[in-house]
């Protein structure tokens, strides 16, 4: 009897976070943001020169989002490029997570630029 409530309890856990996260979307990226405000906010993340700055813009960008039409991996090459630069310590340990990339990680990153070059 235990066993059938703990199963249950699990179940609707585990139903309840996936609502959850589907609802927010896992990234909690913004999908909404209109072209000239993604355009913005990665044109003034393009010409940072001090990691501080590049964090900041970063930030921006996590909370400016994508616009509506983003090709899908564009978006993944997007929320890549976040998470890099807000997770990353400094500098040297930015390089060394982008070096780590995977090549679908890297293809991502250059579905956006090909977006970013494209739309904005």
């Amino acid at each position: 009897m235990r066993t059938r409530v703990r199963r249950r309890l699990s179940l609707g856990v585990a139903i309840a976070a996936a609502t959850l996260l589907a609802a927010c979307g896992s990234s909690g990226i913004p999908t909404d943001a209109s072209l000239k405000a993604f355009c913005k906010a990665g044109q003034t993340f393009s010409t940072v020169t001090k990691f501080d700055d590049g964090v900041k813009a970063a930030d921006k960008l996590h909370d400016t989002g994508t616009p509506k039409g983003i090709p899908a991996d564009a978006r993944d090459g997007f929320e890549l490029v976040v998470q890099l630069v807000t997770d990353a310590k400094n500098q040297a340990d930015l390089e060394k997570r982008y070096n780590k990339l995977t090549d679908k990680e890297k293809k991502s990153v250059n579905a956006l630029d090909t977006y970013i070059a494209k739309s904005c």
